[in-house]
């Protein structure tokens, strides 16, 4: 069985996330945040010292979006888009946009709290950014990428979330919100956000 290193509110509610969407079993053991710090042993799992990390028997992985792909592939989720699949190299652009492009702004607001400016310049760039999720549900798509639920929704949704949690979600256009509220309102997210 796979266990979830998790903490709070981090980067494991990715996890949790796609393993509640493929109906995964696992078992969640919390760790103190920093568990680099505080958790003796923690760095044998992941030797980065972050969280999420996951074993699955001899496995380790310690990056909350190849653990989501690992389940995805491991359990027969219809998380993945394939490589032939027209729709591959949009979805795997919106994966690591969720991550790499939506989500900096977000850890520059706790980062620099304190710094003049920080909080308007880091309000502007997210704000900028959600132009690319608003353009992905251009036209009623449910969806970033490939007409259903992948990755890139949970990578994103994720970063979505985490904008109210930093007080910046007023950002977030209408559109994008709603799409946020239907990610919300699936079963899995709210069983992953429950734990």
């Amino acid at each position: 069985m796979i266990k979830v290193y998790a903490a709070g509110g981090a980067r494991s509610r990715r996890v949790l996330w796609a393993l509640e969407e493929v109906g995964a079993p696992y078992e969640v053991v919390t760790v103190t945040f920093p568990p680099r710090l505080n958790e003796p042993g923690y760095l044998a799992i992941n030797p980065t010292g972050a969280v999420p990390a996951i074993t699955d028997g001899d496995l380790a992985l310690g990056e909350s979006l190849a653990i989501c792909e690992y389940v995805s592939r491991k359990f027969g989720g219809n998380l993945t888009v394939a490589p032939d699949d027209p729709a591959y190299y949009d979805y795997l652009q919106l994966l690591h946009f969720g991550e790499a492009t939506l989500a900096p702004p977000l850890g520059w607001i706790r980062r620099f709290a304190g710094t003049p400016n920080a909080l308007t310049d880091s309000r502007e760039m997210f704000g900028a950014r959600l132009a690319l999720v608003a353009a992905k549900l251009a036209d009623g798509r449910p969806y970033l990428a490939a007409d259903r639920l992948t990755l890139a929704d949970i990578s994103v949704g994720y970063t979505l979330g985490l904008s109210d949690l930093f007080g910046i979600h007023d950002l977030v256009p209408p559109a994008v919100a709603a799409y946020e509220d239907r990610l919300k309102a699936r079963p899995a997210y709210q069983r992953a956000y429950t734990v």
